[in-house]
């Protein structure tokens, strides 16, 4: 199936759509339906050891099956060792 947009380019259903969101104020391209915890994976976070806030909010880890949403703000912050 084909759809036009409102520039009248066409695209295949089947076209992965794309978003940007704000990781440590870089924007960063991903897939619709990313979640929290795929990004953080694709971009080599560890899964423990961090916190996460999306728009100013701190994220829990139980919820970071969250989708994230076109334009959304990540903080992510590191625990490091050491004084």
């Amino acid at each position: 199936m084909i759809i036009r947009g409102a520039d009248d380019a066409e695209r295949s259903d089947e076209e992965e759509r794309r978003m940007i969101v704000n990781v440590n104020q870089k924007a960063v391209e991903v897939a619709e339906q990313t979640t929290v915890a795929a990004l953080l994976a694709s971009m080599g976070y560890p899964d423990r050891g961090i916190a996460v806030a999306v728009d100013e909010a701190v994220l829990p880890k139980s919820r970071w099956s969250t989708p994230l949403s076109d334009g959304a703000r990540l903080d992510v912050v590191t625990a490091v060792q050491g004084g």
